[in-house]
């Protein structure tokens, strides 16, 4: 390539002035360099070291290698580290496809002290095909290797941490250079990991990791490198309640003593909610406040005050309020299910931003059993692109739990939304209890939708009645709210404060923004005007929530 073709600008493509000034260069990266001499774009920040662009510097290849600049629309790296920088400075092969950059033909290709070994490691710019010893993948790359001891790694491998932690375990994990003979299973991706190589591995428990899965993933580790770091209790044993004596506590949540008590039987509604998990009671073991309504699941009331989940690096924190954003109060939507909800949640805080999850959701972790499947199942986040569905709702979702066992059944995937649907419920439309059905995979039957009167497709999960065969859409029985109490008060942004009463009158009102009868089971009532009725549907659409002003305008 021409030398002055290097002295355009490849954002403006306008000619780069001389200058006598050094800035940071484009080419090398550096800040400062001893010849103060450069050429600088008169529209924005692009500068090049003046040597950068004239100086022959050492070949690395069997070929010859001219200079090229890569623009915003190429895809072109550096073939030894990779740096993803636009624009970028390379030298290329005008007769194969190796690439280098300014800072690696420059330097030797020897790192010295390295994290992965002992000794120094020289890259090879030669593509070979070869399994890390760090890592234990199989790729074809331009290695780093210890002639003294036969030891062949990743360039990005020489730089894994030695002590991590994850979300996916309570402790610390190492990575070792190899785990020795037995049959080890990653407890992340839960496949064979190869004793042979490199991987991570908890000094405490028999739980291994694969390399790349331990340290790939954001939402897996969070880029903390804790060799040499003290090591805390982080998860806090502290219970979330104090017992007063052997009937009475007092719990975190709530201001007023508990006191251990059965449940009502009361089939019909209005029943009694647990505001934690917001599902009703059935003549349960539970604990009621000794001066209101306040009442909690056994389950509930012991909830841990810290977790570990899936959905982020960071422990989550029990917390009794919800928080959908700044102006609401408690709402929020469940991260895993992606439902509204009004009870407890886990939620971790990130700047500006909270990732919340409901505490039905986040008491299902790695080997969850399901009724609707033989095999245990797995929370793995999949690539959305490629079109992996849920078996109860077939609809394509990030985070599933899936099953491993792939020569026994061929596979079984399953949305967070499907497995917290209750098995058994109770519904108006019919006065038996509603049984979930797991769909009928090897029968061609139609059926219709009791409620919505569409058709149910019946390879999918839908709900019902053993006692006079009624089938229903199990979004028709469950809508959006399956994780919110009856009777919460809840604060949407600056619509005001409404109330979420059950749609049992005799007379369905008429909602006050799609102008219809209020078809769900719950509905929205304001408390400055109780002539106003907004439906579920309606009141917790992104068109109503996202509009700055109030309802009444």
């Amino acid at each position: 390539m021409d030398k002055m073709e290097l002295r355009q600008c490849p954002a403006h493509d306008s000619p780069l002035k001389y200058i006598k000034i050094s800035s940071k260069c484009d080419a090398c990266y550096e800040d400062h360099h001893d010849n103060k001499q450069g050429y600088k774009c008169n529209f924005c920040e692009f500068y090049l070291h003046e040597e950068c662009v004239n100086v022959k510097i050492p070949s690395r290849h069997k070929h010859p290698l001219i200079l090229k600049l890569i623009k915003m629309y190429d895809q072109e790296l550096c073939c030894l580290c990779g740096t993803d920088r636009i624009p970028q400075i390379l030298y290329q092969c005008s007769k194969c496809s190796f690439r280098i950059c300014i800072p690696c033909a420059r330097k030797p290709l020897i790192f010295e002290q390295t994290k992965a070994h002992e000794h120094k490691l020289l890259q090879v710019p030669m593509k070979l095909r070869f399994t890390c010893d760090a890592c234990g993948l199989c790729s074809t790359e331009y290695p780093c290797l210890c002639l003294q001891c036969c030891f062949i790694i990743h360039r990005a491998c020489i730089f894994l941490p030695r002590v991590i932690k994850i979300n996916r375990h309570d402790h610390r994990i190492s990575h070792v250079s190899s785990l020795g003979p037995g049959k080890w299973i990653c407890k992340v991706c839960y496949e064979h990991v190869n004793g042979e190589y490199g991987a991570y591995s908890c000094l405490v428990c028999s739980y291994v990791f694969h390399s790349k899965c331990a340290t790939t993933c954001l939402t897996i580790w969070d880029r903390r490198e804790l060799e040499g770091v003290p090591e805390e209790d982080e998860i806090e044993e502290s219970k979330p309640f104090i017992v007063i004596d052997q009937n009475l506590i007092k719990h975190f949540s709530h201001e007023h003593n508990l006191k251990a008590s059965l449940s009502s039987l009361r089939l019909e509604e209005p029943r009694e909610h647990c505001y934690a998990c917001t599902l009703p009671f059935y003549s349960e073991f539970c604990y009621k406040c000794t001066q209101c309504n306040f009442i909690l699941h056994d389950a509930c009331a012991n909830l841990p005050l810290k977790k570990r989940h899936q959905i982020s690096p960071q422990i989550l924190t029990l917390c009794n309020k919800g928080q959908f954003g700044v102006g609401f109060a408690n709402l929020f939507i469940c991260f895993a299910c992606g439902r509204y909800c009004t009870g407890f949640s886990y939620i971790k805080h990130y700047f500006h931003l909270y990732i919340t999850i409901d505490v039905r959701c986040a008491s299902i972790s790695d080997a969850y059993k399901h009724e609707s499947h033989p095999h245990t199942l797995f929370v793995i986040l999949v690539d959305n692109t490629a079109g992996t569905k849920c078996e109860g709702c077939d609809l394509a979702l990030m985070l599933l739990l899936r099953c491993k066992g792939k020569d026994d059944c061929g596979g079984y995937n399953l949305c967070f939304t499907c497995a917290t649907l209750p098995t058994l419920v109770r519904h108006r439309y019919d006065d038996h209890p509603l049984s979930l059905c797991y769909g009928e995979k090897n029968m061609n039957v139609t059926y219709c939708c009791g409620i919505c009167e569409e058709e149910v497709y019946s390879k999918n999960w839908f709900y019902k009645c053993n006692d006079c065969s009624s089938t229903l859409h199990t979004k028709c029985v469950i809508k959006n709210l399956i994780h919110s109490r009856i009777g919460d008060s809840l604060v949407l942004g600056d619509k005001g404060s409404f109330d979420l009463l059950p749609n049992n009158r005799l007379s369905r009102p008429i909602c006050y923004l799609c102008k219809t009868r209020c078809m769900g089971d719950l509905v929205l009532n304001d408390k400055a005007d109780t002539s106003i009725f907004i439906c579920c549907f309606c009141g917790f659409s992104k068109n109503f929530l996202g509009k700055p002003r109030f309802l009444r305008g």
